[in-house]
């Protein structure tokens, strides 16, 4: 398998948007969430996308809509090397979880890729499939706990004593974060950790800094977190291209 690092990719941003853009990578993903809508496509080979328990098998021309919050893995089909973009984007507009098979789409959405104009964007998500609701609230036990995650990326707070501040069993809080967020509370603090990684990577700070900042243990526990979340090295994410180090 192609290390990360040697893969061709690259992140370009505007405000509200960041597009992704992948070439011929067979590195997977570990199943995580995003706080901004995601509209994925596929340029080439098949992917294999399960969100909400849903699987679906992507091919060229393909386009997914995976609404904020909603767990998701899109991983290569039988270890093949797949392209694809990824616009993660910051917008009002709702719409539901969907796999759109449209030659006109798929021509808007390449539009978006080559220019990230406002104007490009606002065609797309004007096409799209309108729908959508903001799914089911969380439980207030979910809630705290992913609050209590939140305000303590360096050190938070265990489950035993989440457990015993909520009045349950510490079993019985996993399976109901689990079951209100389709993750566990340990991928979700990860994921948390990685999203706040990004925000400061994307602001220019240094990776060590970043690695601490996050709580991670050391560099080296931040860069393998990130790779299996990511897909990229946090050096390619700061950057936008692939590189050939290893940090």
């Amino acid at each position: 398998m192609t290390e990360t690092r040697h893969i061709r990719q690259s992140f370009h941003r505007a405000p509200g948007l960041e597009l992704r853009s992948t070439w011929q990578s067979t590195q997977a993903y570990k199943r995580h969430s995003h706080t901004q809508l995601s509209i994925g496509a596929i340029v080439e080979g098949q992917t294999c996308c399960v969100c909400n328990g849903q699987e679906f098998i992507l091919k060229p021309g393909d386009i997914i809509v995976i609404p904020a919050h909603v767990p998701h893995s899109c991983n290569p089909l039988a270890g093949q090397p797949r392209s694809y973009h990824m616009l993660y984007l910051d917008t009002p507009v709702s719409l539901a979880q969907q796999v759109i098979r449209s030659a006109s789409l798929f021509s808007l959405y390449q539009h978006v890729v080559e220019n990230l104009s406002e104007s490009s964007l606002h065609a797309l998500l004007a096409a799209l499939p309108q729908g959508g609701d903001a799914g089911d609230t969380l439980r207030p036990t979910s809630q705290q706990l992913q609050q209590a995650f939140l305000r303590e990326l360096i050190h938070p707070p265990g489950l035993d004593e989440l457990a015993q501040r909520f009045s349950l069993r510490k079993e019985t809080l996993i399976r109901t974060f689990k079951q209100d967020t389709g993750l566990t509370p340990g991928s979700f603090l990860n994921i948390a950790r990685v999203e706040y990684a990004k925000s400061r990577l994307r602001a220019g700070d240094n990776i060590a800094d970043v690695s601490y900042q996050s709580g991670f243990a050391d560099q080296s526990h931040f860069h393998k977190t990130f790779v299996s979340y990511t897909a990229a090295t946090p050096r390619q994410y700061a950057t936008g291209r692939s590189i050939s180090d290893n940090n």
